[in-house]
């Protein structure tokens, strides 16, 4: 497991230090982004308050947010930064070892690796004393790698679940998509929901099964009504954009089984035009992908290829794609925007992009039948037999069945 990087929490001091005041709160998050404004440098609210752990969970954030940071501080971008950094403040805890009675990575990935649940007990308590966020994301990253492979998966997930901080490290931090036997769904349910009484929680967890359960199975999931009683309560502004993309995506996956998303369809991409609006490009990337992947399920494809306002915002957002900022939710886009251009015989000049599959170890499966996918459109000869059975077969085994109805 990699180390955590020092240098984030040395740019997150730095500035800081610049600005002049300390970002505690989402009014901070707002004023920082407002003076960054200021120099042309532009990074949302949501972004500066997520990297500050402000927002919740926490995540390393993209390369390109970084690199405006970095230019702000005077540097020519994220690896001028680093390279220029010769005394990094780092805490005792970047080390494995640990110079006084708190929490420690070397510490918690010790207990895991040994299975002690007793030690785990005990760390957890310690880790809501560290306010080091760079510290916190990296034991979420320790946690949900041991989780998928330990073979003491269940009672693991459960002491998370008996833990807010364990919420914070696992549920809240790390989703496992691929959910492989449906281990993270029945831990959903059976541990982490009864002990959550955060309402747009429990929208997660109703969102997370009814979607598996549609993408992977077509068929219904018993929550869906318990989905509806509850969202008359919530406010989509209030929405974190991953709970807004997957409250969209469950609207969609529900009128599809009820056979009236002829009648919907259009509604659903109307609301989706609207949400975006106030979104940065990656949180638009999670709204438009999700809502796609689950009208796609249905046999909406063709449709949506002659939605002109819903293309020209997907053709906006691929466009301005960068190297640095990549996610499962532009690789959907990518697909869509490449199968489109082939509809209508687009000689617009595209280069696919491909990311490290160290990235995604919680949506392995769905990143590689993209790639597959992506592939086969280009494939001729041999190479195109071997993709016209196979891929068929994996994405038929890896429940990703909105990717061949995509390339169909």
């Amino acid at each position: 497991m990699n180390q955590p990087n020092p240098y984030l929490v040395a740019l997150c001091n730095q500035l800081e230090t610049q600005l002049g005041f300390k970002i505690k709160n989402i009014a901070n998050a707002e004023k920082s982004s407002e003076v960054l404004a200021l120099e042309k440098l532009f990074i949302s609210t949501h972004t500066i308050a997520r990297m500050y752990g402000v927002v919740k969970p926490f995540r390393t954030p993209y390369k390109d947010t970084l690199n405006v940071v970095a230019r702000y501080l005077k540097y020519d971008d994220w690896e001028d930064f680093c390279n220029n950094q010769t005394n990094v403040p780092f805490d005792p805890n970047y080390f494995l070892t640990e110079a006084s009675d708190g929490f420690s990575l070397a510490v918690l990935q010790l207990a895991l690796a040994n299975e002690d649940f007793n030690a785990l007990d005990l760390i957890l308590a310690k880790a809501q004393l560290n306010e080091n966020e760079a510290i916190l994301f990296t034991a979420a990253e320790l946690i949900g790698a041991y989780v998928r492979k330990s073979k003491k998966q269940k009672e693991l997930l459960q002491l998370l679940a008996d833990h807010t901080n364990g919420h914070l490290f696992f549920y809240e931090c790390y989703v496992d998509e691929d959910n492989d036997n449906n281990y993270f769904s029945e831990a959903l349910l059976h541990h982490y929901l009864p002990n959550v009484t955060n309402d747009y929680r429990k929208l997660y967890v109703y969102c997370f099964v009814i979607s598996q359960m549609a993408h992977k199975a077509y068929k219904t999931s018993p929550l869906i009504q318990e989905f509806q009683k509850l969202t008359t309560q919530l406010d989509k502004n209030k929405c974190h954009f991953h709970e807004l993309s997957r409250w969209m995506e469950c609207q969609i996956l529900i009128d599809g089984f009820n056979g009236v998303l002829k009648e919907t369809w259009q509604l659903h991409v109307a609301e989706l035009l609207v949400l975006s609006i106030s979104l940065g490009l990656n949180d638009k990337a999670w709204l438009f992908s999700r809502s796609l992947k689950a009208l796609i399920l249905f046999g909406f494809k063709e449709k949506l290829f002659h939605h002109d306002e819903l293309n020209n915002h997907i053709d906006d957002i691929i466009k301005q794609q960068k190297k640095e900022f990549h996610s499962i939710a532009l690789y959907v886009l990518q697909l869509y925007w490449i199968c489109k251009s082939l509809y209508f015989n687009s000689k617009s000049v595209y280069n696919p992009f491909r990311i490290h599959n160290i990235l995604f170890q919680n949506e392995s499966n769905e990143k590689t039948a993209i790639e597959f996918a992506v592939a086969s459109l280009f494939a001729s000869g041999e190479n195109n037999e071997i993709f016209t059975g196979n891929l068929k077969s994996f994405c038929e085994a890896k429940g990703v069945y909105w990717v061949m109805k995509m390339v169909s």
